[in-house]
Parts: structure tokens; sequence; C-alpha cells
């Protein structure tokens, strides 16, 4: 018999009206664009050993990882249909998460540390390499 319980009831109905709040309040996106996010900040975290205070740019490089590895080469139009078209616009549901309370900050984060990083799309596209292993 496992010791593991059941979920809290109360604790995912109020992460979930947290998140109906966010994408109500930044209706731009997607509501694929958030639970993205959402898990790729545990994806970013396990990724970087289990830390839990990651950077701005950390954060998009894991999120690229990870939808190379969701999406394939589709990743680009996959974001790109959530509304998703450059970092800033991960920064902005970051941002929408941390205001409702489903992510956390620390003082020195800020929006601007998704600003002037290297576009998606391209990022995107080095990322995905097809594998073609043939015996000759």
């Amino acid at each position: 018999m496992s010791d593991t319980r059941p979920p809290d009831l109360r604790d995912l109905l109020k992460r979930h009206l947290a998140l109906k709040a966010a994408m109500a309040k930044h209706p731009g996106y997607h509501p694929d664009a958030y639970l993205f996010v959402c898990a790729g900040v545990d994806y970013t975290c396990g990724k970087l050993g289990g830390r839990r205070d990651v950077s701005g740019p950390e954060l998009v490089d894991g999120l690229c990882d990870m939808a190379v590895e969701c999406f394939g080469f589709l990743a680009p139009q996959v974001l790109e249909h959530w509304g998703v078209k450059s970092a800033e616009d991960f920064g902005e549901i970051v941002f929408a998460l941390v205001e409702a309370g489903l992510l956390g900050k620390s003082p020195r984060d800020s929006q601007a540390d998704f600003r002037g990083l290297p576009a998606l799309r391209e990022t995107l596209r080095q990322r995905y390499r097809i594998n073609v292993d043939v015996e000759v």
C-alpha cells in the first residue's frame, strides 16, 4: 500500500482559479501557453539540478529545449499558434503567472530579463536536428 496522498482538491481549485484569472487578465496567449510555461519552469529547474531560482535567459533556454522535445520541428508553429513569438512573450506569461501567485520571483527578476534574447524561431530551428544514422 502506498503512503502517497491524493492531491488537495482545494489547492487544485485555487491554482485553477488563479490560472483562469491570469489568462483573463492577459488574454493574448492561448491557455496551453500558460500550461506550457508552468511545466517548463519545473522542466528547467530539473535540468539545472533542482535549482529553484532561474534567470529569464535560463528559463527561455529550458522552454526552447522542452518545445523541441515535445513538438520537434513544429515547435515554432505550435508556439506561434499559442501567441508566443518571442522570448518577451514568455516573459509576459511568466510575470502574469507571478502576479497570479502561481510562480515566485526574486527582487532582481524583471520582465527586462526576457528582452534582447535571440529570436525564438531561429533558436528553435537551430536546436532541432534530424539524426540519420546510416550504416554503409
